[in-house]
């Protein structure tokens, strides 16, 4: 047998399966372990566990993932800490705390919540591996962290454990480096955030339901259908209509823009849209329904010189885009179909330069 060989930087690692030692001179380990790994012979380690540096013994190598770590010296003691993400180190803490919890839940027999968190684990799990891979670009990796934070929020909620504070950018906030009143806030946005999310998944349980029973009578998704009729202001220049849906309470635009072109005569820019100008805004679910405002804004941006004044050898300046005004118009009754709707009937919208 090959003699042992010490190892000649700090190496580190978590056991990937269970090891049943044979012996005193073998260490026995658990998934999740973190061992420190001093000596190596022919696919064996030789360490100790890092929570209790009195159990040491050999171990297979196969059943070890090296890791990258953190050393740092508090005191008299030494602190192993993890060189991953911050993001991916919540991920593993909070898959540990929730599978001993489902266990617990399929004991109880309690089948619809051991499901339920069942299929946030694989969530998280499968977003883990994306984390750790490296190779999402930046905005996918924002979209991903954000997922992920509210994926832990709403799962932790459900399950009754302490709520997580974090910032905008989805980081955990520091009670040390914070103020009271900036976590106060924070703790505010979460429940709000996560109470939402919770009333959402009722109602969309509910229209599964309400589908299955009479899938004729309900529908899940609602549509708003939108005809202009004209646009009526003295510009001198074409200009571009932008048509969307905004919630003035959370100051966020909920739909795509529906785009107008108007030309400087007083018509649309393609003569044969004349009395065709029609937009259906889909895919209004429950959660839309819900708002307390909602209103249908348009923006109006002008494109042509920089100033009405100039003549037309200055082509320096032609087909600039400036905003130019908005109109808006609260559509909150009949979006939630409280007034009836006349297809004849117009709305005039005024118009804000």
């Amino acid at each position: 047998m090959a003699p042992w060989m010490r190892t000649t930087t700090e190496r580190y690692g978590v056991v990937m399966w269970n090891f049943t030692g044979l012996g005193e001179k073998q260490l026995s380990l658990e998934i999740g372990d973190t061992v420190h790994i001093q000596e190596t012979c022919e696919g064996w380690y030789k360490g100790y566990l890092v929570r209790n540096n009195d159990r040491q013994g050999a171990f297979p190598s196969s059943i070890v993932q090296l890791r990258k770590v953190i050393i740092e010296k508090r005191g008299d003691q030494e602190v192993v800490l993890s060189a991953e993400m911050p993001l991916v180190k919540e991920v593993t803490t909070t898959l540990r705390e929730w599978g001993s919890i489902w266990k617990q839940l399929y004991v109880a027999n309690k089948k619809n919540r051991v499901v339920q968190v069942q299929g946030l684990m694989w969530d998280l799990m499968e977003w883990r591996s994306q984390l750790l891979s490296g190779t999402l670009p930046s905005d996918e990796f924002k979209e991903l962290k954000q997922k992920v934070t509210s994926k832990i929020d709403y799962g932790n909620k459900i399950l009754e454990l302490d709520l997580v504070v974090r910032d905008v950018n989805g980081n955990m906030l520091d009670p040390e480096n914070a103020s009271v009143i900036s976590l106060f806030r924070a703790h505010q946005d979460a429940t709000t955030k996560i109470n939402e999310r919770i009333k959402e998944e009722q109602s969309n349980i509910q229209t599964d339901h309400s589908v299955i029973s009479a899938r004729i009578q309900s529908s899940p998704t609602h549509s708003l259908y939108v005809f202009v009729r004209n646009f009526v202001c003295r510009i001198g220049e074409d200009s571009e209509l932008f048509m969307s849906l905004y919630d003035p309470n959370k100051q966020t635009i909920i739909s795509e823009n529906y785009l107008v072109r108007w030309g400087s005569k007083g018509f649309p820019r393609e003569v044969e849209m004349l009395n065709n100008l029609k937009v259906v805004f889909t895919d209004l679910g429950n959660k839309d329904l819900n708002r307390e405002k909602i209103y249908l804004i348009c923006q109006i941006v002008r494109v042509g010189r920089m100033e009405l004044k100039e003549t037309n050898t200055k082509k320096c300046t032609q087909g600039l885009r400036r905003p130019f005004g908005v109109a808006v118009m609260d559509i909150s009754d009949i979006i939630k179909g409280k007034i009836e709707c006349d297809e004849e009937k117009q709305h005039f919208i005024p118009f804000f330069p």
